[in-house]
């Protein structure tokens, strides 16, 4: 059987058949009518309904308006990413984020041989082009490939005083920043020559938090008010344990997924629609909207207005208070929405409305097929030629949503599929349920229809078509670590930390691991144990102290501790973290238990048998959405996590005892009384066999 290509495989591949033929070369421009001027406008976090041509209660976009009623709205129009990067390099390339490698905000730019933007093909076949503003790739403001002018800044920028980089050259600009930025816009129409067209990248850091409006505009609409969104009360009793988890509405503490005795629900805060950042939030679309006129009004004097194809469109959705979420990312409508228009009097039809679902990835293609240049093969958008003629019989029926864990690791890796009327989310690094929606019954996605027995046919078909759309884009073909559907178990790695107290003498406790990372013992005695063997005994007063290296720390996905104890009393065997992340080996009640603290909040995987005064090996297996504890190798209590942070703890880890930053407040009650004879510590989950045979 043939083995998949890597993605940079498979690029070459279409290199070699001459999709790549337009780079580094002039060719003659295309014959027949007028080449169009292009002009892409992209605000950032722009929700879709955010424009006053929708409907809005307060926010009033007129020139934004004009673009609608000149032309069309893409009344569904949707990101493959919900995240500022992959989605940019999405509208650029034309390509999923997989294929075109940004998966990460500020990460790394695009393969601008492999996958290159629209830019890259206009600027040899006779464009002037020009890029400015919010690039947030790579996190430098350095010029990039296939711009003639160049003005940007680093990473997010500022609203007031940025500093900005111009054709190479850093400067520190007096102002703000979308006024800045429409005056650049407007001094590179002002210089294009008329005989030659220009495809202009205007790129806003508006509306980007923290919601900054310009001063003339800080004290609009005094009374307005946010109405609460039909979904902000959404109870996530039929969602995933994950989202369950992160956003607070089981318990402080579980207990082998039930909530422990101390937990307390955490109610549903009121609505509060005058909040001043939501209201500044839509109030910065106000000087976007104004520099969008004086473009508009320069374009219609210079006389090339009707001849300039103009997009206009948001980066990604937002959530203000939906599902009682903020930001984006996850593939919920308002994240995955975007607005979308376009004017081009010579094909889109004046004042219509497009229903088929357009794609950040169609700008590309689009772009060059209205110049006239040819689409490479690479790029996995299509064209709206056809839908702006009115011809929508062969288009797309569904799209494929990814997203990969960025600076937000409660979220975890995201896949799914949506069609015209449905929606299926999959999340393949976690044992969790899916997700599925009948958009159509139910727009506002509140039921989870995924374990409905009247929708199993349709949950069927949806997941073969995910399927089909993985491989038909690709997806898997790269060089990053993917993992099937569902979810796996590392069973690969090593031990980091192996204290035998056999080997001990005196304060010092040798490591046995590769590590060597030794622990001092402090007010513990070596005694005989188990078979005359030497262990270490606690009195409740003593521990061992463990330093924290780099080979401890809990950003691995997997990890598992061992201990070979006889306890006297509740209290700790072991304990790493605090606060957001941490694990503890414990008993409560007499039981054998395994906790693990992750945004702020307890898990606790418990044995339902005691077990103080005989001689155990406990094992915690802590896993991507699990924590399992093991007693003498028979699996003896489970609790799923959420996804769990990746910043890992400041604190050293103590056996006996947790010193720091409780990991679990009932845990923390207690040091240990009684004997310990072994203590081993593993980056990777331990096999079956393994916790059998108690290796």
């Amino acid at each position: 059987m043939s083995m998949p290509l890597t993605r940079r495989e498979a690029l070459r591949g279409l290199a070699a058949t001459g999709f790549a033929w337009t780079l580094g070369r002039t060719f003659a421009a295309p014959a027949g009518p007028e080449r169009p001027n292009l002009l892409f406008i992209l605000t950032d976090d722009q929700r879709w309904d955010a424009l006053g041509c929708l409907g809005h209660p307060f926010l009033k976009t007129p020139n934004l308006d004009r673009i609608r009623t000149d032309g069309a709205l893409f009344a569904n129009a949707f990101v493959t990413t919900s995240l500022c990067s992959p989605s940019r390099a999405s509208f650029l390339t034309g390509c999923y984020a997989h294929t075109h490698g940004v998966m990460q905000n500020e990460k790394r730019d695009f393969d601008f041989q492999g996958t290159p933007s629209f830019a890259q093909l206009l600027q040899p076949a006779g464009y002037r082009t020009g890029f400015l503003g919010k690039w947030h790739m790579a996190g430098t403001s350095e010029p990039r490939p296939g711009f003639d002018y160049w003005l940007s800044f680093r990473g997010q920028g500022v609203y007031t005083d940025p500093v900005l980089n111009e054709n190479g050259k850093e400067y520190k600009a007096t102002g703000y920043m979308t006024d800045l930025l429409n005056e650049k816009a407007l001094a590179f129409l002002e210089s294009a020559p008329a005989d030659q067209p220009f495809c202009l990248y205007l790129s806003h850091k508006a509306v980007h938090q923290p919601f900054t409006p310009a001063p003339r505009h800080a004290e609009l609409w005094p009374k307005a008010e946010l109405p609460e969104p039909p979904n902000y009360r959404d109870t996530f009793e039929d969602k995933p344990e994950w989202m369950r988890n992160a956003y607070g509405v089981t318990s402080e503490r579980v207990v082998n997924d039930r909530p422990g005795t101390n937990a307390e629900a955490r109610p549903i805060p009121p609505w509060d629609g005058k909040r001043k950042p939501a209201l500044d939030y839509y109030r910065a679309i106000e000087a976007v909207d104004e520099g969008v006129g004086q473009i508009l009004a320069l374009l219609e004097k210079q006389g090339r207005l009707d001849n300039t194809v103009i997009v206009f469109a948001g980066d990604n959705g937002y959530f203000w208070g939906e599902h009682r979420r903020g930001d984006k990312r996850l593939m919920f409508e308002e994240a995955l929405r975007i607005p979308l228009l376009i004017r081009y009097p010579k094909l889109v039809k004046r004042g219509s409305t497009i229903e088929r679902m357009a794609l950040n990835i169609d700008l590309a293609p689009t772009f060059l097929d209205l110049a006239g240049v040819p689409v490479p093969s690479h790029m996995q958008g299509r064209s709206w030629r056809p839908l702006l003629a009115g011809d929508s019989a062969d288009w797309r029926r569904s799209f494929l949503y990814e997203y990969w864990v960025d600076l937000t690791p409660t979220i975890p890796r995201i896949l799914g599929v949506r069609t015209e009327n449905w929606k299926l989310v999959r999340y393949p690094d976690l044992r969790d349920i899916d997700e599925l929606y009948d958009l159509r019954q139910d727009p506002h996605e509140l039921h989870n229809l995924v374990k409905d027995p009247a929708s199993a046919e349709i949950y069927g078909r949806l997941k073969a078509e995910l399927d089909r759309l993985l491989k038909e884009t690709g997806y898997g073909a790269g060089n990053w670590t993917l993992f099937p559907l569902g979810g796996e178990t590392k069973t690969d790695g090593k031990v980091v930390l192996d204290y035998d107290f056999a080997k001990a003498g005196g304060e010092q406790v040798p490591d046995d691991s590769a590590t060597g990372n030794p622990g001092r013992i402090v007010k513990g005695k070596l005694v005989a144990g188990r078979d005359g063997r030497q262990a270490l005994q606690l009195d409740g007063n003593g521990c061992v102290e463990v330093e924290a290296q780099p080979a401890l720390k809990l950003t691995d996905r997997f990890w598992t501790c061992e201990a070979w104890v006889k306890a006297d009393a509740d209290g700790v065997v072991l304990a790493r973290g605090g606060h957001n992340l941490g694990l503890v080996l414990f008993f409560e009640d007499g039981k054998p238990s395994f906790g693990i603290r992750n945004q702020g909040r307890s898990f606790v995987a418990q044995a339902d048998q005691a077990a103080l005064g005989e001689w155990v090996h406990l094992v915690g297996v802590f896993e991507r959405n699990a924590a399992r504890l093991y007693v003498n190798g028979s699996e003896a209590g489970k609790v799923t996590l959420p996804f769990r942070n990746l910043s890992d703890p400041k604190e050293g880890m103590q056996i006996g005892a947790d010193l720091m930053t409780p990991v679990d407040p009932v845990a923390k009650e207690g040091r240990f009384r009684g004997l310990i004879e072994r203590v081993r510590l593993h980056n990777h989950a331990l096999t079956a066999m393994e916790l059998a045979e108690g290796k």
